[in-house]
């Protein structure tokens, strides 16, 4: 993907979230994981990662042999994203987006999210 002056939306410690403004799509990098979206397909995601209980699904897989214990699945019956609470937690701040204005650095501090936001 060549660079085209993209619009951040969110960034944490661990990713970001940005629109592409050649192909309009919803960009998110979360560690080493990457997802191309359209707008209606990002909500949906974001929705449905909003609604997930980390600390339930945490308990309910607790002796499962995965070191997170945390499983989503993308749409293919063989791949998963493993997370654990911590993770879930920073991916759904994540994926709370806005156009974010440009030429200024935004601190957010909450309970589970503590990161700066450099906006372009």
């Amino acid at each position: 993907m060549e660079n085209t002056n993209p619009i951040f939306l969110n960034r944490t410690v661990n990713g970001n979230v940005f629109r592409c403004s050649k192909c309009n799509l919803i960009h998110i990098e979360f560690k080493n994981i990457n997802f191309n979206f359209t707008d209606s397909q990002f909500s949906h995601f974001a929705e449905y990662l909003n609604n997930i209980d980390g600390a339930e699904w945490e308990n309910k897989n607790r002796n499962t042999n995965f070191t997170r214990k945390i499983l989503i699945p993308i749409g293919y019956q063989n791949i998963n994203i493993l997370l654990n609470n911590e993770e879930l937690t920073e991916f759904k701040c994540l994926l709370k987006t806005q156009q974010l204005s440009n030429n200024y650095v935004q601190q957010l501090n909450t309970t589970q999210c503590n990161f700066l936001i450099y906006l372009n």
